[in-house]
Parts: C-alpha cells; structure tokens; sequence
C-alpha cells in the first residue's frame, strides 16, 4: 500500500489558506467593531461571532468570503429580519464606504477589494438552544425567520478531530479539507463545499473510520460519500445541529446526477491509489484525485524519485516519505 505520508503533508499545505487566513482574521474583525459601535445593536445584545469554513478550521486555499454571526442576544419575537437587517446596514453603513455595502437576502455584504474577499454580516435572534436567521425579506418588513444553529457545527468539529487523532493530532480537520479539494477538482459547482463537509461528518460519525495514515482515512470516507450521496440526493442530508432538519443544497437534479457519477470514478480512483505497490504510480493518482488548488498548483507533488508520468526515476537512494523501497536498494523484506 502506498499511503505517502510526507507527500500528504505537503499536499495539505498546498491547500492551506496562506495569507487568507490573515485577511479574513482583520476583515471579521472590522466588521464586528462596527456592528457593536452601533448603540441600537447594543441594546439588542449584539454578540458577534465567526461562523463557516474559516472558522472550523477546514477551508482551502482561497478563503472569497466570510461569515460574520451577529448575534443578537436580547431580541424579543418582535424583532423583524427586515428591521434586523436595516439596523446592521445602518451600523456598517457608518464603519465603510456606501460601494462597499451590500444588502442581500439574509446578510449585509462588506467588500474588501484590498484582500479580495468579502464578509457577510448575518443577523440571528435566539430561540431557544438554537438560533434564527431572515428566511427572506421585503419591502413590507414581513419576512420570517428560519432556525439555524452554526455555531454548534463548529463545536461538533472540534469535538470530532479530537475523538480522531493520527500520530496524536486531529485528523478529522484535515480529511474534510481533502474531501473538500476532492470535490473542487471533480465538480463544475453543485453541491457545495459545506454539503461534503457534512458527508464527511457523518462517514466520521457512522463509520467510524481507522488508519494508519491521511490516505486510509480519505478512502474510506471517500467509499462513504460514494454509497451515501445517491440516497441524500433523493431524501436529503440530515443536519447533524438541528434534529429532523435537512441541509440546504442549490444542486439541481441533474448536478446531484453528476456529482454521484463523478464521486463514483474519484471513490475508485482513491482505492486504486491506496492499494497500488508502486509509489510512483500511487503518487500519479493522488494527483489526478486532489487536482490543482487556486492558484493552478497541482496539490499532491511529485515524489523526488518519480516522474510526472507516474514511472520511477533512475537510483539507487530511498527517499524519505516513501513506503516502498526504489528498486535496486538493497533493502530486502
């Protein structure tokens, strides 16, 4: 089995955020400065919190947008999301440049054309254990909440990558980045980064998978998705932060069709790859798996003693990161 445990390694920092991570810390953070400013979102207990990929620690390189929690803490049932949102207009109206506001259907959206990203400032009243979030809105101010709970999301991922740990650190982080490179390489759009994110839980969660190394985890998640999206795609995914509830998915049907061929092929790709002898060939594979990050970087590297055609340099050397010795070593089983 070729697991190529250091070529996994640089294959997630090929996927890391980079500098992202640093502008989406400033940029939530101006946000939220000027929504706690605001002296009627004060009254209203305004707590904001980082919520989304970047803050479960488990988005890819880039990092486009971030999403702000405006909490809301002592909002009565009076509270409307239309009026919710004019009150985080006018607070972040006050804090940037009117071209930089932008008013969408649950969120006010702040662009940061210096770091090519954008924040969306989300408000949320409690209801009970849970939170609620504007459904839509109109002119009349008669739009309706829908219940939500992200924060718990990031709980249950924390909790998850320290019940899984490989070589004592978390691995259930780092396999949702994969999956998520996965998806990214093999789909046009649909579904989303956060849908396999969920799939990824649940494999963590059903199976609970063991290994030696990031390849027998992606395996037998990936095997997972494989088996599981044809059925979620016809009676949905259940949210695991809200009991009875269903993620929300904008694939339509013929992209569900496409996600669950294309999952299939890059499933059996994985289990060619994991049970190939050859590194070089192993190695071949995982690249074509992982594809390119954003920036047209192939995320899983060549190995020093492999070409990029999958065959096996010319030495006699055993390079570190391999699990096979190049033939000719002397190393004998």
């Amino acid at each position: 089995m070729a697991t190529l445990p250091s070529y996994f390694s640089q294959a997630l920092r090929a996927i890391e955020p980079g500098m992202d991570a640093d502008h989406a810390k400033d940029a939530h953070a101006q946000v939220s400065a000027a929504l706690r400013a605001s002296a009627p979102l004060t009254g209203l207990g305004v707590s904001p919190v980082l919520i989304g990929s970047y803050a479960r620690e488990v988005s890819t390189r880039r990092v486009k947008d971030v999403d702000v929690f405006g909490r809301l803490e002592d909002a009565d049932k009076e509270l409307r999301p239309g009026r919710a949102l004019d009150l985080f207009e006018d607070a972040l109206a006050k804090g940037f440049e009117e071209k930089r506001i932008e008013r969408q259907a649950r969120s006010i959206k702040v662009s940061f054309d210096e770091y090519d990203l954008s924040v969306d400032a989300v408000p949320a009243r409690r209801k009970g254990d849970h939170w609620e979030i504007p459904k839509k809105t109109d002119q009349d101010n008669r739009a309706s909440w829908i219940e939500t709970n992200p924060t718990r999301l990031t709980e249950l991922s924390t909790k998850m990558n320290k019940k899984f740990t490989l070589s004592g650190k978390g691995i259930y982080v780092p396999v949702v980045k994969l999956v998520r490179q996965v998806r990214r390489a093999w789909l046009d759009d649909q579904p989303g980064g956060l849908y396999f994110e969920i799939l990824t839980y649940w494999a963590f969660n059903d199976v609970k998978p063991k290994g030696a190394s990031h390849a027998d985890y992606l395996v037998a998640v990936l095997d997972y998705i494989e088996e599981q999206l044809p059925v979620v795609a016809e009676d949905g995914l259940q949210d695991p932060t809200l009991s009875g509830k269903l993620i929300e998915s904008r694939a339509t049907e013929d992209e569900f069709s496409d996600a669950v061929e294309k999952m299939t092929e890059a499933a059996e790709l994985a289990r060619t790859a994991l049970t190939e002898g050859d590194d070089c060939k192993a190695a071949a594979a995982w690249q074509q798996l992982l594809g390119k990050n954003s920036e047209d970087e192939t995320v899983f590297p060549t190995p020093e003693y492999c070409k990029p055609d999958g065959t096996r340099r010319s030495t006699s050397a055993t390079v570190k990161g391999a699990v096979t010795a190049p033939a000719g070593s002397g190393r004998y089983a």
